[in-house]
C-alpha cells in the first residue's frame, strides 16, 4: 500500500437552537457543554435569526460557526445557511433563497428533506423545491425528525425515555435521494442533531426535558477529515471548514453505538491513494480499505445499492467498476457509521489522430 498522508479529524454538532429561536439554552451554555464532551465543533442554525452572529470564533479548542434556518412562507423547505451576517428576506420561495446563498459565496444544507409523520402537533416539514442544484449539502439523518416520526407511530414512553436508545439509521429515501444527486455532483451528507433541549408536559402531570442538550451532543455526530490542521486564525479555519464539507470529506456517527473516531475510508491502486470526498482513476488493481475503532458489520454501497460486506475492524474490497462508493457500519442492526462517497470515474480514453 502506498504512503498515507496524516488526517485530522473534527468531530461536531449540526443544526443547534438556542434562545434566540425555540431553543432552551443560551450559545455560552451550550458551548460550555461542548466542551465537557471535547466536541470541536458547533453550528448553530436559529430561525431566521443571526442575532449573535458575533458569537463566532475559536472557544478554547472548540470552533462555533453561526448560521440560521430559512423556511419558505408556507413553513417547509428549511434551509441551513452559513455566511451571511444578516438573515435573507422571508418572502422569498425556496429555489430563489438557495440561489442567493450560492450567489453571495454562502452555504446551503437542506434541512430535514423528507420528514413524513401523522402528529398534528408537530406537522412535518419536508423539502419540496427539487427544481434546484445550487444546494451545497443535504441531512441525511436528522435526531429530531427520526424522533417525532417515532414518536407517531405510538412508542411515545419508549420514546421520551430513550431519545437516543431508538435510532436505527438514517431515512431510506433521504439515502436514496442522496445516493442519486451525487451521480450528477458532489453533495455532502451531514447528520445534525437539531437540537432544542424541548420541553414537554408528560401525561399532564410534569415537565420533562425530553431532548436536553447533553444527550443531542452525544447522539448523531458529523466528523471532517482535513489534510491540513485547522489554524488558530478563526477566518482561515472557518473557510476551511466550508472548504472541507464541500470537497464531501466527511462521515456521520451515531455516538450512542460508539465512538467513531478513528474511521478511515480510502481508496488505492498503484497509481493513487484517495480519501472520502476525493476521485480516483478507476483502475483493475484498485481497492476499498476500511478501518473501524470497533467491530461491526461493514457494508459496502455503490451507486445506491449494497455490493459486498464484512465484519469486522477493517475491510478490504475490490472496486470491480467506476461508480460512486461509500460504506455503512452496522451493530447490532443499528446504524452506526455513514460515510460520504469516493468517485471512481472511468479511465480516459486518449484520441486516436490517425482516425481523425
Amino acid at each position: 500500500m502506498q504512503k498515507k498522508s496524516k488526517l485530522y479529524e473534527y468531530v461536531g454538532i449540526i443544526h443547534i437552537h438556542t434562545t434566540d429561536s425555540d431553543g432552551t439554552k443560551s450559545h455560552d451554555d451550550i458551548i460550555k457543554l461542548a466542551q465537557k464532551y471535547e466536541l470541536d465543533f458547533l453550528a448553530f442554525t436559529d430561525h431566521m435569526n443571526l442575532a449573535h452572529k458575533n458569537k463566532e470564533g475559536w472557544y478554547n479548542k472548540t470552533m462555533v460557526l453561526i448560521g440560521y434556518e430559512h423556511e419558505d412562507c408556507s413553513e417547509k423547505n428549511h434551509y441551513l445557511i452559513f455566511g451571511l451576517n444578516k438573515p435573507l428576506p422571508d418572502d422569498l420561495d425556496a429555489k430563489t433563497y438557495v440561489k442567493r446563498v450560492k450567489q453571495v459565496g454562502g452555504f446551503g444544507i437542506i434541512a430535514h428533506p423528507d420528514e413524513s409523520r401523522n402528529f398534528p402537533k408537530f406537522p412535518p416539514l419536508p423539502w419540496t423545491e427539487w427544481d434546484t442544484d445550487e444546494f451545497d449539502g443535504i441531512e441525511i439523518w436528522n435526531h429530531m425528525s427520526a424522533w417525532l416520526e417515532g414518536i407517531a407511530e405510538g412508542n411515545k414512553l419508549k420514546y421520551l425515555l430513550n431519545p437516543r436508545k431508538l435510532l436505527s439509521s438514517p431515512p431510506k429515501h433521504s439515502l436514496i435521494t442522496w445516493d442519486k444527486l451525487n451521480m450528477k455532483r458532489r453533495v455532502v451528507g451531514i447528520g445534525s442533531a437539531d437540537a432544542h433541549g424541548f420541553r414537554l408536559k408528560i401525561l399532564g402531570l410534569f415537565w420533562r426535558t425530553i431532548f436536553p442538550y447533553s444527550v443531542e451532543l452525544c447522539s448523531i455526530r458529523t466528523h471532517i477529515l482535513t489534510k491540513r490542521q485547522f489554524p488558530r486564525d478563526f477566518a482561515p479555519a472557518k473557510n476551511q471548514f466550508f472548504h472541507t464539507l464541500r470537497q464531501c470529506r466527511v462521515f456521520i456517527s451515531n455516538h450512542r453505538w460508539g465512538d467513531a473516531r478513528g474511521f478511515r475510508f480510502w481508496a488505492e491502486s498503484p497509481e493513487k491513494y484517495a480519501i472520502i470526498g476525493d476521485k480516483i482513476k478507476f483502475h483493475n488493481d484498485l481497492w476499498l480499505f476500511i478501518e473501524a475503532p470497533e467491530k461491526a458489520r461493514i457494508v459496502l454501497i455503490k451507486n445506491g445499492k449494497k455490493v459486498d460486506d464484512a465484519e469486522g475492524k477493517f475491510a478490504r474490497f475490490q472496486a470491480k467498476t467506476p461508480g460512486i462508493y461509500r460504506v455503512e457500519l452496522w451493530k447490532n442492526e443499528k446504524g452506526w457509521i455513514f460515510s460520504n462517497h469516493i468517485r471512481v470515474h472511468k479511465t480516459s480514453r486518449k484520441r486516436n489522430k490517425k482516425s481523425q
